[in-house]
């Protein structure tokens, strides 16, 4: 099988609205992956990276009410969703550099609702805070000088986080959720070069999430301090 050439950067980094959505998750559609726009090829990165954080999420906020006795596996998932999330900020970032720079084909993609692209900045601020605090207060311990700090940070980035996290999920969960399901469907019968790109974003994808389970791996050990702390204030009340 020979693989596309990436000559673009951008065939790999986007997302866009939803009618490329719609034409782009057509199993009609007959383009090829080097002919496809780097939009094209970028929506459904997104949306794959998209719906793996989404689930990840999920499984992140069953441990939240159950944090004392499930916080080795809260800690795990966080580093987990850590080369994900990354990747998104990449993806997003990407497509709007290239649109405000006036790149002809992110431009004609048009740009995300007003509402949508007021909060995704905000949104990676606070991802940034939530993560960023998250990992600081499993490096440190629940004893050090400064978990008071970024124990705070951490409820407070969460609060803001949440919110704007509920109408990113709400305007983009059923565009990214058919785009997904398309891709991942897809015969392998396809033309060669249109599967060898999906196989790209799929392993770009994977390879993100096999990251995240190494550095939550190799972190695991960090999480002993914490998990001695609950246990002795479920002992002691």
């Amino acid at each position: 099988m020979k693989l596309p050439k990436l000559t673009n950067i951008g065939a790999i980094l986007s997302v866009s609205n939803w009618e490329t959505v719609k034409r782009v998750a057509s199993p009609k559609n007959g383009s090829h992956i080097s002919g496809e726009t780097a939009t094209h090829a970028n929506t459904r990165l997104t949306a794959l990276t998209g719906l793996l954080i989404f689930l990840l999420l999920a499984a992140e906020g069953v441990t939240v009410p159950f944090v004392g006795q499930l916080f080795t596996l809260h800690a795990f998932i966080g580093w987990l969703l850590l080369p994900p999330i990354l990747l998104k900020i990449s993806s997003t970032s990407y497509r709007f550099v290239m649109y405000y720079v006036g790149n002809p084909r992110y431009t004609k993609a048009g740009p995300p609702k007003p509402l949508l692209r007021i909060i995704g900045p905000l949104i990676i601020i606070t991802t940034t805070l939530l993560m960023w605090s998250g990992i600081e207060m499993v490096l440190i311990g629940p004893h050090g000088s400064n978990i008071a700090f970024w124990g705070t940070i951490h409820k407070a980035s969460f609060i803001f986080w949440f919110g704007l996290m509920a109408v990113h999920v709400l305007a983009y969960f059923l565009k990214a959720g058919t785009l997904s399901i398309s891709e991942l469907a897809r015969r392998s019968g396809a033309h060669s070069v249109r599967t060898s790109g999906r196989l790209i974003r799929l392993a770009v994808v994977a390879g993100s999430l096999v990251l995240g389970a190494i550095l939550g791996l190799h972190q695991w050990h960090l999480t002993g301090p914490w998990v001695a702390m609950f246990a002795d204030h479920q002992k002691f009340g």
